[in-house]
């Protein structure tokens, strides 16, 4: 009877995921301790090797699938860390940590082309130029979040190139990964906000609803600071977020990177993985140069079963990783290929890779030289074949960013990054709409996708010589504008010539009042 209640403890231990996972070197010193597969791990004793036992409370997770410690101080850097519990008990050790990078302010850039709107004056956005808009499009908008302009900020264009909606960031932050997505049932709008530096970022992820009213800033846990890279929401209500984290190893100090899957609920941190341990410094090509950004991490997405898949730049790599034991299950591409390649199937200084439900795998393939290319792979067994590859006409090779959206009508999306190009394929490849952004900008992404915005504020006019000029930041609904009950003007983009008056009535297609100034 008491080997078999051992057993039973043993396996129900076994089956309790922990973050930080056992044995790992390079914890936070404001690390929680997160229990995933329980939610009564009994009594948590947490005791360091040179802070001492660690007071702190137990926070549920909002799923009822675990739960963290959160501790009330901070670890010392180097101790090692004991946690005990009726769940699991393990330990692991907190990293030691150089002073971190300098973040840079990006500034605009005043000699930028930009657009000017007589009813708005505070908005600068870029222009865009349409070079083709062709039947078989997807309905919906473009999303952009360009940087290096006159202003910086996320962006709403439509299929003209007009735009429906900016939103200007300052202080040096940029607005990246812009794009619309689903929180809590609802469509939200989604950018990553932030500071640069080097070739990553810190900041938040910023969610907001359809009024454009801000439902949630979402951090990383454990103290690190969200890089620029990613920000996805899962259908389960959490975030996937990543890090870039300066440490001291034996090979000198490393920029490795931090994966976070966050409950957004409460901001607990349900999965963290660290790339010291798991993927070596000897996979990089790139060259040592300061704080070695051995990995550049750019992507996170889940496979069907939960795991991660993971596009790391500097080792032209993407690597499967369990959520169970956070082991490298496979790499693609790099040094240690689990795969071979068929003809045209391999890549480099690769972004966005991502499963799809058909089994293949998408990504952004940058490559080192000739022209960048947006591929779809299928993985059979050990072997890599391309499936599909999509190239921009003017054979744009992207030097950074980039990404590629597989669209629900076959359609495919594709932001060309550092070419500030985007562009739309229908099923067969034929390219159905492609534009850019005005010199001087970049986009880190770009995406399409439906989207409806019903702001809060009141339009904007203003009066011009004999005329008025009329706009709507942000409302999609706006079919046409009515000055004081005379026959409705129809809207000519952002921006609306209307008569002299005194009441301006926004009206949808079907003539209702929107909204009245």
């Amino acid at each position: 009877m008491l080997s078999t209640l051992i057993l039973q403890t043993a396996l129900a231990a076994a089956s309790v995921a922990v973050y930080p996972v056992p044995e790992m070197t390079t914890a936070s010193p404001q690390t929680q301790i997160s229990f995933r597969g329980t939610a009564s791990p009994g009594d948590v004793v947490v005791t360091g090797s040179r802070s001492g036992r660690m007071s702190g409370r137990v926070v549920a997770h909002s799923d009822g699938q675990g739960v963290s410690f959160v501790p009330r101080g901070r670890f010392a850097a180097g101790e090692r860390v004991s946690v005990k519990s009726a769940a699991r008990s393990y330990s692991f050790r907190i990293g030691r940590r150089p002073t971190p990078a300098s973040t840079r302010t990006v500034r605009p850039d005043p000699r930028a082309d930009a657009q000017a709107f007589v009813s708005r004056p505070d908005l600068k956005p870029p222009e865009v130029f349409i070079a083709r808009s062709e039947p078989g499009r997807t309905p919906g908008s473009v999303f952009l979040g360009p940087k290096g302009g006159r202003a910086m900020g996320p962006m709403i264009v439509d299929d003209a190139g007009q735009l429906v909606w900016f939103r200007p960031v300052t202080g040096g932050r940029v607005a990246m990964d812009v794009r619309t997505q689903s929180y809590g049932g609802k469509p939200v709008l989604t950018w990553w906000e932030g500071r640069l530096f080097g070739g990553g970022g810190r900041g938040v992820g910023m969610v907001l609803d359809e009024r454009y009213t801000t439902v949630r800033r979402v951090q990383m846990g454990n103290g690190f600071a969200a890089d620029s890279h990613e920000f996805t929401i899962t259908p389960q209500g959490t975030a996937l977020m990543n890090a870039w984290d300066a440490i001291e190893r034996p090979e000198g100090d490393i920029l490795q990177s931090v994966v976070q899957e966050i409950d957004i609920a409460t901001g607990l941190v349900l999965f963290e993985w660290h790339s010291a341990g798991n993927i070596a410094v000897s996979e990089t090509y790139r060259k040592r140069e300061g704080t070695w950004d051995y990995l550049h991490l750019n992507s996170i997405a889940l496979d069907p079963a939960g795991d991660f898949v993971l596009s790391a730049r500097s080792t032209n790599a993407i690597y499967k990783v369990s959520r169970a034991t956070g082991h490298v299950v496979w790499r693609l591409g790099g040094k240690r290929s689990s795969f071979s390649f068929g003809a045209g199937a391999s890549f480099a200084l690769q972004h966005d890779a991502r499963p799809q439900p058909d089994g293949t795998l998408t990504l952004f393939d940058n490559a080192e030289r000739g022209r960048s290319r947006a591929i779809t792979l299928r993985l059979d067994g050990t072997r890599a074949e391309l499936v599909r590859s999509l190239v921009h006409p003017r054979n744009l090779l992207s030097r950074s960013q980039g990404g590629m959206q597989p669209l629900p009508n076959g359609n495919t999306f594709v932001g060309w990054g550092s070419n500030r190009w985007f562009s739309e394929y229908d099923a067969s490849g034929k390219l159905v709409l492609d534009g850019r952004l005005s010199r001087g900008n970049d986009n880190y992404r770009a995406y399409r996708g439906a989207w409806t915005g019903r702001p809060t504020t009141k339009p904007s006019v203003v009066r011009r010589g004999s005329s008025m000029y009329v706009s709507w930041n942000g409302a999609t609904d706006v079919a046409a504008w009515q000055v004081d009950g005379t026959a409705p003007v129809p809207r000519t983009g952002f921006e609306t010539r209307v008569p002299l008056g005194t009441t301006v009535r926004a009206l949808d297609a079907a003539g209702h009042v929107l909204a009245e100034t």
